[in-house]
């Protein structure tokens, strides 16, 4: 996109003459919190929930930010307007800053992953990398993002799409980005709050539509031989709203292709996104 806009600190500027300091506690120690948001036809779905969340992680960060909710929601939108965009990736970031917060919206053009992802599903490895569930930051969105980010590039490296987090314990907490669900018997599990996990938009409405379908949910620990015996397992984020895993390591899931219960809530939780952002 050229001459894309980008809000900071209460203002639109051209991408090039967005500047933060190099004395910003964000930069500095990855002292700040974000949020990754999606809007379809102009909307975000779900603002509320997110930026109930940001708040919440400022909070306990003692991050006092300059903005309220109300005109952090207007500036989104305002950004949208400004680069002409209606379905769109959004990165919401407020730091520490330097003698005051920082708070700097980027968005970016976005109509969705490639529907091969959701045909095949993706491949998976079981990281190394532990998720301390007794951290003040978890269940926050924190610039701190190493721990998830360098067990994904092994992945990668290693010739898988993605990788799953344990936490001390040995169980299942989350996904390089996203949380995690497995189908036993027609019931739906995931992970806890408590096992270290950050408490995703996606998930909540993913577990909100499987009880209007009847469809039993249970929040509790996950043994990763519990997930590899699993019928079906997914991963739901803002983005990739619910993406099928075919493949953990070398253990085919579903044989090999995405599960019923799977392809169901995704095809419901896209209903509910046209309801409340196209036809709301």
């Amino acid at each position: 996109m050229k001459n894309w806009k980008v809000w900071i600190n209460g203002r639109l500027r051209d991408a090039g003459e967005a500047k933060v300091s190099v004395n910003d506690r964000g930069f500095l120690y990855g002292d700040g919190v974000f949020e990754t948001m999606r809007s379809y036809a102009g909307t975000v779905f779900k603002i509320d929930r997110h930026l109930g969340r940001l708040f919440k992680s400022l909070k306990v960060l003692k991050i006092r930010p300059s903005y309220s909710k109300e005109t952090i929601e207007k500036a989104v939108y305002r950004t949208l307007e400004a680069n002409g965009l209606k379905n769109a990736y959004i990165r919401l970031t407020i730091t520490r800053g330097g003698a005051d917060p920082t708070a700097v919206i980027i968005v970016r053009e976005f109509e969705g992953n490639p529907a091969a992802m959701y045909r095949s599903g993706i491949t998976v490895k079981i990281a190394n990398t532990r998720q301390n569930e007794y951290s003040p930051l978890t269940g926050i969105k924190s610039l701190n993002f190493l721990n998830h980010i360098i067990p994904k590039e092994k992945a990668r490296i290693d010739g898988y799409d993605d990788a799953i987090l344990l936490n001390t314990k040995g169980d299942i907490a989350e996904g390089s980005t996203s949380n995690v669900f497995t189908v036993k018997k027609n019931e739906l599990i995931t992970p806890s709050i408590s096992c270290g996990i950050l408490p995703g938009i996606t998930r909540s409405v993913i577990i909100e539509i499987a009880g209007r379908m009847k469809i039993k949910v249970r929040e509790r620990c996950i043994s990763p031989k519990e997930l590899l015996s699993g019928d079906e397992v997914f991963l739901t984020n803002s983005l990739v709203e619910v993406l099928p895993v075919t493949k953990i390591g070398a253990k085919r899931i579903a044989g090999g292709l995405p599960g019923e219960i799977s392809k169901l809530l995704r095809i419901s939780y896209q209903r509910q996104v046209i309801e409340e952002t196209i036809w709301g």
